[in-house]
């Protein structure tokens, strides 16, 4: 029968031996076994030969103890003589955060020591004896703490655990001896450390003479040596490993590998400092046996709802490809930051000393194929209840391929959105009158551009032009007859500019040579338009079909706009010349300026637009559901002022789901004329004019994206509701089972693959019709839960020939991992890379790393 002794209570140090000694005597002794009652109660007479035990008991020492005791055992055993207990089988102890399970515990009140064993069960081979219910040792807060014996101090809080193991983040530790001698902090003898769950086989491990462990900060160790498969492979005069998660500063380990320029090479050696918790900065060095030394940093920062950014630069004495005294650099710089709730400021930018530093030094590809560096500058604030906002922003691009530059300094805006012209206040008027929807919106626009631009004798060239703009735009809106939305607004603008062209005709050369005026100017443009729009529906009822009904919503829209044309002489934007073949030349004073130039011609357009949304109504267990099944849209203008070809070409756009994994988009451009005489264009004579005909094609495109994978098992469960995917029902019950699927699903490894295809046709000339026709796959299988294989390719079909494509072959390796990626592209970026790493994310630095060497540009 399992037996057990507590002790509850607050016990004080001069009076826990007492208390003790009472509880176990009279409150506990009828339950313990004979052995145990038959110490107790030799010890206890020896004690009391004097009289009366529990009054002439001598006062106890001091144990040591602040708090109450519990525990429990299948045999307790006390000696008053000696102030000790025996507890034997499944022991288990709690003292304040501490617990202890052990086979045997022995505890010593007068040391306020105990000490826990396990319990020899049998003997192995050579006759030693194999003990079981070893101690384990628990604090609150902390891993357990295994061993052979365990000894602990109840008065001083230290420990002492032979062949001791414990789990701390990153991994596992062993040693010959561990010794707690702090609150948190251990000394460990002859320790082990690795990452692997079998801390008593493990795949590596690293080994050292002394290690001190700091609980949930750092293990420092000296001197280390790491072994693979109980191999030693290198040492260390010291090391630091890790515990904590997050940020925290250390030596970043350097992958090795070999290049074709660089020769061998140990690249990101460095440290990373967790400064605070605002920000933080890494150094690294790349060491390259033939070319020297790079360097590379990255300074982060971020303060929540405040700002965030970072700055990464890299820098090279010499050029790493020739080993050449050359400085080379760049500069990568992002910035974020709100002020208020109403003020935002976002600037990033990228420099380099030269327009081939990224494909010389950067290992990313993204960044070799980025041929344009930009800058740009942005602060905004707002004024919400005044509906206005305020933005400067400052750009700048350079062209890596040509050494071109063009810039923005600054571009200063400032805009009012929408608002009513005649507010209505129902407080004082109880009907609303037509001026009240009358709206208005405003915005000043400030520009100053310039650009660099390389010329034939390999000079540059270099140009700047600046203006001022104002927009205001006035609109109405109503309804007409209920259920007709009616829109008509006007724009406005004025231009200023403190420069203008001014012309002169030069019949020798038969055009006009343009001059600059250094004096300002205005331009004044107009233009209105009027809109009609409504929604029609329409329900179609489908008998014999899951699909029970189909919704169709169309909005048809007609729109009018209309603008004079401003080169006309009363304007006076506009110089006229004819030449010597008696053609009319138009010349623009505003020509250059960045807000573009003068309309040149009367626009009175009509446009028309239908947009359709089809949905589709289910009823299954008598649950009604609704889905989307398709959009088709259409859009076309008819220009009144045009002497032909009045119609411009329609375009049509289609978008439908009809699966669950099945994404398809069609968009087509048709025309309403035939092809010009020479196969290219248009005539003025519509398609249909010998005879019906539909209009003509001029491009379209389409676009199918895939996704199969095996489908989920999923348990059968009584009166469960259906959860099957709308569009899965509609497919199975309206075109039978997919046989596809059928067969896939019997394929029971995890895999999954991903086709994005595309098609596309431009019919634009007749004598060269283009066609591409390409696709996207990605595939994934796992052909173990160890092995994983990936595909991914861009392939053109027409051509029959694969654009780009990748492998990678992933192993797990239990505490490490393998992946091998491999790009055999022939016309194209051809690499491989093998890579073995530790999978622990702290560790993740020690690794062997081995990619391509044969082409310079993949590094490595």
């Amino acid at each position: 029968m399992y037996r057990q002794a507590k002790l509850f209570g607050t016990i004080s140090k001069t009076t826990t031996f007492f208390l003790l000694i009472s509880c176990l005597v009279f409150g506990v002794g009828m339950f313990l076994p004979a052995s145990a009652q038959t110490e107790a109660v030799t010890d206890t007479t020896v004690a009391n030969s004097a009289g009366d035990s529990l009054k002439t008991l001598p006062a106890p020492e001091k144990s040591g103890l602040e708090g109450p005791i519990k525990y429990t055992a299948h045999e307790i055993t006390f000696s008053i003589k000696d102030k000790k207990s025996y507890l034997s089988g499944d022991v288990h102890i709690e003292y304040q955060d501490i617990t202890l399970d052990a086979g045997k515990v022995t505890i010593d009140w007068n040391k306020s020591m105990m000490i826990a064993t396990g319990i020899a069960d049998t003997t192995d081979s050579l006759g030693n004896p194999v003990y079981k219910s070893l101690p384990e040792f628990k604090e609150k807060g902390n891993e357990p703490i295994l061993g052979s014996r365990l000894e602990y101090d109840f008065k001083n809080q230290r420990g002492k655990v032979f062949e001791g193991k414990t789990k701390m983040e990153p991994g596992y530790y062993r040693g010959e001896q561990i010794d707690k001698i702090g609150k948190n902090t251990l000394l460990v003898k002859d320790g082990y450390f690795t990452s692997c769950d079998s801390i008593d086989h493990p795949d590596y491990y690293f080994k050292a003479t002394d290690m001190r462990i700091l609980v949930k900060k750092r293990a420092v160790a000296r001197p280390i040596y790491m072994y693979i498969a109980d191999v030693p492979v290198f040492a260390l005069p010291f090391g630091i490993f890790p515990m904590e998660r997050g940020r925290r500063s250390g030596i970043r380990i350097p992958t090795y590998g070999i290049s074709s320029y660089g020769g061998k090479n140990l690249r990101h050696l460095g440290y990373y400092w967790a400064a605070s918790q605002y920000w933080d900065a890494t150094m690294l060095v790349d060491f390259y046996e033939r070319t020297g030394t790079a360097y590379e940093g990255q300074l982060r920062y971020r303060k929540r709802y405040n700002f965030n950014g970072n700055v990464d630069w890299r820098y090279a004495p010499k050029d790493i490809t020739t080993g050449q005294k050359l400085q080379r650099w760049s500069i990568n710089f992002n910035h974020a930051q709100t002020i208020g709730e109403t003020i935002t400021l976002n600037a990033r930018g990228s420099f380099t000393s030269d327009r081939t530093f990224l494909q010389d030094f950067s290992h990313n590809l993204q960044d070799r194929l980025n041929q344009i560096l930009s800058t740009n500058v942005a602060f905004s604030k707002r004024w919400p209840n005044s509906k206005n906002s305020l933005s400067i922003g400052i750009s700048r691009n350079e062209y890596l391929q040509t050494g071109n530059l063009d810039y923005t300094l600054p571009n200063l805006r400032f805009y009012h959105s929408l608002s009513s012209l005649f507010k209505y206040n129902p407080q004082k008027s109880n009907k609303r009158k037509w001026y009240h929807d009358l709206s208005y919106d405003y915005n000043s626009n400030i520009i100053l551009t310039g650009s660099k631009t390389l010329q034939a004798d390999s000079t540059f060239k270099r140009s700047q032009k600046k203006a001022w703009q104002h927009k205001s735009g006035l609109s109405f809106n109503s309804k007409i007859f209920k259920y007709v939305k009616y829109n008509q607004s006007a724009s406005f603008e004025e231009l200023w500019v403190p420069e203008y062209m001014n012309y002169t005709f030069v019949d020798s050369l038969n055009q006009a040579v343009p001059d600059t005026v250094k004096r300002f100017r205005a331009r004044h443009t107009f233009g209105t338009s009027i809109s009609a729009s409504t929604t029609l529906y329409g329900l179609y009822e489908i008998p014999f079909s899951p699909l029970k009904v189909i919704r169709h919503k169309m909005d048809p829209r007609i729109g009018f706009s209309f603008s004079p044309d401003f080169s006309s002489p009363e304007f006076g934007y506009v110089q006229t010349f004819r030449d010597s073949s008696g053609r009319t030349q138009k010349y623009d004073h505003f020509a250059g300026n960045p807000f573009g130039g003068t309309s040149s011609s009367e626009s009175r357009r009509m446009t028309i637009s239908i947009t359709n949304l089809f949905q589709g109504k289910m009823i299954r267990n008598g649950e009604e559901k609704k889905i989307d099944l398709f959009t088709l849209n259409f859009n076309s203008s008819y220009n009144f002022l045009a002497d032909s070809l009045k119609w411009s070409s329609i375009s049509s756009s289609l978008r439908a789901q009809p699966v669950k994994d099945i994404n398809l988009s069609f968009s087509a451009t048709h025309s309403l004329y035939k092809f010009g005489h020479r196969g290219t264009g248009n005539r003025n004579e519509y398609v249909w004019q010998d005879g019906f005909s539909l209009p003509r094609l001029l491009r379209a495109q389409l676009n199918a994206g895939f996704h199969l994978a095996p489908p989920a098992k999923k348990e059968k469960k009584e009166n469960a509701a259906d959860s099957t995917q709308i569009a899965d029902s509609l497919e199975a019950e309206n075109f039978g089972s997919n046989p596809v699927t059928e067969e896939l699903s019997k394929f029971e490894l995890p895999w999954d693959l991903t086709a994005n295809l595309s098609y596309s046709v431009d019919r634009s000339s007749a004598l060269n019709v283009r066609k591409i026709f390409s696709t996207n796959i990605s595939a994934r299988l796992e052909i173990t839960p160890k092995w994983r294989v990936q595909y991914s390719a861009n392939l053109d079909l027409i051509n029959k020939q694969i654009d780009y494509q990748s492998f990678n072959i992933y192993r797990d390796l239990h505490c490490w991992e393998m992946s091998f990626s491999w790009a055999p592209n022939p016309q194209g970026y051809s690499f491989f890379t093998f890579e073995i790493r530790i999978k622990e994310s702290a560790l993740k630095d020690i690794k062997l790393t081995k990619s391509s060497a044969g082409r310079r540009p993949f590094g490595g």
